[in-house]
């Protein structure tokens, strides 16, 4: 049997995924989806927890067809019960619940899968074991989640532990979008299935955009991205260090995108800081063609987070040309080189003013030509989809040969 690429179909699991109640979350995936999608046919499975006042009687399952990948979002009752235990095992059987009525639909749609895709351990690796156990269906993992990095601390737990470690022992590839993420579950005896380095999708607005030269005015802007929680992101230290800056130029301007938990508690920040409010815009949330015009007129990206793991807007500036200035923390430093930008470390404030202060005397300069064309050969949609199929590929051939 010789497989070709527009006759497989998979079907992703995913934790995160863009949702009726944050567009943004897990645009990555979803990204990941689409692409595959320009080749073999792709359904998701996302299932929310509704715990607002429009708490569901039952699940709604919601079904779209979008850039040719089918999703099925269920949104159902989140557990309200006062013992502890029973409410553990009531929210539990409810998200198993909701992932076979949305795979169930997604069957529907477009027949059995091939194999599945699991986004996000731990809860939803325990599917892809149950229908590779019972159903003889195959399955990959993509992991995302900070969580094993040391500076956080997060996974642990023994039974997540070893049910974390059966999934990977039974899985036919684990990716990662950086080797420092792979290593850092790898060090936590997560082993048993190769690992691949995966690539983030840039969304195609970006490559889209015609680069249009920056007319001098004597200021540059800096540009920050991100889900503004500021326990990683630094936003706080990144606002102090623009503090310092503007006490000794005003030729510069900090434009912060986003929005999320402490957006306004940042912008008041900034404002008992005492940055002048012509240096600052907050622009709140901007997505597609808004995002990529906004970071288009930036010279400089900025990322202070105090641990990360890729963040997706990194390559983005890349595709626009524009040079990244960010702290070295997890695989950031694996993409970032002279070329394209400047490593700091983490939490120190002061590096950070130099560098900044370096960048607007012109003591270091980058080639915006040069930084495009690197990036826009990897992070097309075609390329990672490409590479996506030839690995579903090669798990189901695998699996005939056996």
């Amino acid at each position: 049997m010789t497989l070709t690429k527009d006759k497989i179909t998979v079907f992703y699991f995913a934790r995160w995924y863009p949702n009726r109640y944050d567009p943004m979350f897990g645009l990555f995936i979803q990204r990941h989806a689409e692409a595959v999608a320009l080749f073999g046919n792709v359904g998701v499975v996302y299932v929310h927890a509704v715990t607002d006042q429009s708490n569901p009687k039952k699940p709604e399952i919601v079904y779209k067809l979008q850039n040719k990948v089918h999703t099925v979002e269920v949104y159902y009752p989140a557990a309200i019960s006062k013992t502890a235990f029973l409410n553990q095992f009531i929210a539990i059987t409810r998200f198993y619940k909701a992932c076979y009525l949305g795979k169930k639909r997604l069957t529907k749609e477009i027949g059995n899968p091939d194999l599945l895709h699991i986004h996000i351990l731990t809860r939803l690796g325990i599917i892809g074991l149950f229908y590779r156990w019972f159903y003889g269906i195959p399955f990959i993992v993509s992991e995302h989640w900070s969580r094993y990095l040391e500076l956080t601390g997060s996974f642990n737990g023994r039974l997540r532990k070893f049910i974390t470690r059966l999934v990977i022992k039974n899985a036919s590839f684990v990716t990662t979008v950086t080797q420092n993420l792979a290593h850092a579950m790898q060090r936590h005896h997560l082993t048993g299935a190769p690992y691949v380095v995966m690539p983030n999708v840039v969304d195609s607005a970006f490559f889209d955009k015609t680069i249009v030269p920056k007319q001098p005015d004597g200021h540059k802007t800096f540009i920050h991205v991100s889900c503004f929680e500021d326990k990683s992101k630094n936003i706080s230290g990144l606002l102090r260090a623009v503090k310092l800056l503007a006490g000794k130029r005003n030729d510069f301007r900090l434009v912060l995108v986003g929005h999320g938990m402490d957006f306004l508690r940042m912008k008041g920040y900034a404002e008992e800081l005492g940055i002048p409010g012509n240096m600052l815009n907050f622009t709140g949330l901007l997505q597609g063609k808004d995002l990529v015009d906004q970071m288009s007129r930036a010279d400089m990206l900025l990322v202070t987070s105090h641990y990360e793991n890729l963040p997706v807007v990194i390559i983005e500036s890349f595709v626009l040309g524009i040079p990244v200035l960010s702290t070295r923390v997890g695989g950031i430093a694996e993409i970032i080189d002279d070329s394209n930008g400047l490593l700091i470390s983490p939490g120190d404030e002061t590096e950070l003013v130099a560098k900044m202060d370096q960048f607007l005397d012109g003591e270091i300069k980058f080639d915006s030509a040069v930084i495009r064309k690197q990036s826009r050969q990897r992070y097309t949609p075609e390329a990672v989809g490409k590479q996506l199929i030839d690995l579903y590929q090669q798990v189901l051939t695998n699996k005939i040969r056996r």
